[in-house]
Order: structure tokens, then C-alpha cells, then sequence
């Protein structure tokens, strides 16, 4: 009997805790727990359903973002709950479930220009229309440890392939990258060409220490212009006999 009145008495201070933290202002929240790289402005609610006017994640502008979080999960160490927002020129929307140094997306949408993401990602002056719809993107330590979704690169254009050979932009079409469970836990993804100048059909490979390979097979189309064919002969192999032509890149980001 003793046991289970302690039962009762926890559960009911528990509910209390629950009660009070649903009421919790928002703008108290982030000045007490915001991590540094989370910049909000205009912040009305409260911390489990709110709204901020705009903010920021790193380099990446937020506007009209509104949560609305589940306050459950919070004994079992976690924070989840469902965002939304305005980015610069597109939008995001996702479900999320994060730890101290795990954090996972579920139906993940969004959709921005890459000239937005100049100062976030090393893209060397590309333009160009990005888009994810991604079933699960997990991040573990500030690098992608599952990615199950689809990535969508429209009217892609690039500088010019030949190194010191300044000009306008080089148009490449529009590629669809598919990501699928693997097997060896490495994150892959099978990209190819959907229209454009060039033929494409390859593999991305996320590795350990946030590198990245690229590897796969290209032909130039009768459309394709004078200085896309000669930046292909600088970087990719001399072609086969059908004209495809192997080629591998890879960094770190």
C-alpha cells in the first residue's frame, strides 16, 4: 500500500511539472536553454506551441517558424515535436526527435535556392533550385548518419568546368538524387539526370570524418555546349566507345 501511495504521489507531481511547463513562456525558454548557433526574434507562446517572426541555424535564415513540441518525451531524455518555416526563397517542414548528440527528421520537406546556401555549403558559385523530401534524415555529431528520401536539384548551372576560363553560367539540367537503406550503414545515394545537356547515372557516398565521393558515368548530348564538352575532356576520363565517360570526385565539407 505504501509503495503504491509513493506511485500516486510521484505521478501526481509529475502531472504538475507537466502542467507548469506547458505554460512555460517561450521567450523565457530560449534565453535560458537556446544553444549558440539558434537565433530567434519575435517569439510569442510558449515553449511547447509557439512562433517566432524570424531566426536563424547557423548561416540559414528561418521566417515564420511555429512548434509545437511533445512535452512526453522529455523524462525519456528527448524533445520532439513538429516545425515549420519560411526560408529565404522556400519553404521547411519536418518532425523531429532529438538527444544530446542525435537528431532525427521524419518527413522532411523543404525547398530553397542553392544561391541560399552559398554560405553554408562549399557549392563555388552554382545556382540553382534544391529540394528534399525525405522519409527519415538522422544526424549524428553534426554529420548524416541515415538518409532514406529523395533530393531534387532543378535548372542546375555551374561556372565554367575549365579552370581560369571566366563567363556566364554553364546550364546542366535538372537530377534526382534517391537515398535507400544500405546495408553497411554508409549513406549512398544513386543520383542520374532527368533532362538537360548530359547523360548521368552515378553513386554519392557519405564517409567517415564528413567526406564525400562521388563516382559515376557521363555522356554529353548533341545539345550540350562547346564549353561544357571541353571542360568534360579535362575532368573525366577519354570516353568508350558509346561515348560514356567515367568520373570520380571527392572532398570533405
Amino acid at each position: 500500500m505504501i509503495t503504491r501511495k509513493y506511485y500516486w504521489i510521484a505521478l501526481g507531481i509529475f502531472a504538475y511539472l507537466m502542467f507548469l511547463l506547458n505554460l512555460f513562456p517561450a521567450s523565457t525558454a530560449y534565453r535560458l536553454f537556446a544553444p549558440e548557433n539558434l537565433r530567434l526574434a519575435g517569439i510569442q507562446g510558449t515553449l511547447w506551441s509557439g512562433s517566432a517572426s524570424f531566426g536563424s541555424i547557423g548561416t540559414i535564415g528561418l521566417h515564420e517558424i511555429q512548434w509545437r513540441l511533445r512535452p512526453w518525451a522529455l523524462p525519456l531524455g528527448r524533445v520532439g515535436g513538429d516545425i515549420q518555416a519560411r526560408l529565404a526563397d522556400g519553404l521547411l517542414s519536418t518532425n523531429f526527435d532529438a538527444t544530446l548528440g542525435n537528431v532525427t527528421f521524419r518527413n522532411l520537406r523543404a525547398s530553397t535556392s542553392l544561391e541560399s546556401l552559398q554560405n553554408t555549403l562549399p557549392l563555388g558559385g552554382m545556382e540553382g533550385a534544391l529540394s528534399l523530401n525525405l522519409i527519415t534524415f538522422e544526424s549524428d555529431y553534426n554529420w548524416p548518419a541515415t538518409i532514406i528520401g529523395e533530393v531534387r536539384l532543378g535548372e542546375l548551372a555551374v561556372p565554367p568546368l575549365i579552370p581560369g576560363l571566366a563567363g556566364r553560367l554553364i546550364g546542366l539540367g535538372n537530377y534526382v538524387i534517391q537515398f535507400s537503406p544500405s546495408p553497411n550503414s554508409m549513406v549512398v545515394g544513386r543520383f542520374e539526370d532527368e533532362s538537360g545537356p548530359l547523360e548521368v547515372l552515378g553513386i554519392l557516398r557519405l564517409t567517415d570524418k564528413r567526406g564525400y565521393v562521388i563516382e559515376g558515368n557521363v555522356r554529353a548530348r548533341e545539345n550540350a555546349s562547346i564549353e561544357l564538352s571541353q571542360g568534360l575532356d579535362l575532368m573525366t576520363s577519354p570516353p568508350d566507345a558509346s561515348g560514356q565517360r567515367e568520373f570520380s570526385l571527392n572532398g570533405s565539407l
